[in-house]
């Protein structure tokens, strides 16, 4: 669902309205109470994530994109608090049951940040090269325009970044109340999670390269 928002550029806010929507009926949670808790958390996050970074993005020119990544963040950040709250192995029938929740959870969340931070790599070549024409034509406005494009990036970058490291966090949490039963979904859930950790070093990197075309620009 996120890797829709994360590749589509048109009608964004719409988008992540009907996707916040959609994960009002979806969660890791198993139990009623539990997936209640779990889809509000998520819903009510990415609603406030769109509506925040259309305005970031608005502030560059790009609030399309800016609300794209405000989805994601908002997202991620519900799918963390919610899944705290839901995510009690108690509430369970079965450990394999709990896990089972956790591992589809953890699946989706890598498959987002794994497109979210394809998403980035595309952003940075774009800007490359728009970089490149401006200097070539000199145009200062220009590059003064883009400079500030890479500041907001680069800011939803690191949130994306701390946000998915505090879920592989979570899920590794998981991990541990399982300890030693149900030995094979437990190693399931430990590659999703490695997976997500993986996604947030990438993310890192690209907040790395977002820094050196600021440094690029002397306006």
């Amino acid at each position: 669902m996120l890797r829709d928002l994360v590749l589509s550029r048109k009608g964004l806010v719409p988008g992540a309205v009907l996707a916040a929507s959609s994960l009002l009926f979806s969660s890791c949670a198993q139990s009623a109470d539990g997936q209640t808790t779990q889809a509000q958390g998520t819903g009510i996050g990415a609603l406030l994530g769109a509506g925040a970074g259309a305005i970031i993005g608005n502030q560059s020119g790009h609030a399309g994109e800016g609300a794209l990544i405000g989805a994601a963040l908002g997202g991620v950040g519900g799918f963390a608090y919610g899944t705290h709250v839901a995510n009690k192995k108690a509430k369970y029938k079965s450990t394999e049951e709990w896990l089972d929740a956790c591992i589809a959870d953890a699946g989706q969340k890598r498959d987002a940040a794994a497109a979210y931070n394809n998403k980035l790599s595309q952003r940075i070549s774009h800007l490359q090269q728009e970089i490149a024409a401006a200097k070539s034509s000199g145009n200062t406005s220009k590059l003064a325009s883009i400079k500030r494009e890479i500041s907001v990036d680069k800011a939803d970058a690191i949130k994306n970044r701390d946000l998915y490291q505090k879920e592989a966090q979570a899920q590794m949490g998981a991990i541990k109340q399982a300890g030693s039963e149900a030995p094979s979904k437990v190693r399931q859930l430990r590659v999703s999670a490695n997976g997500i950790e993986s996604q947030a070093v990438g993310i890192n990197k690209n907040v790395s390269r977002f820094a050196a075309l600021e440094n690029q620009i002397d306006v």
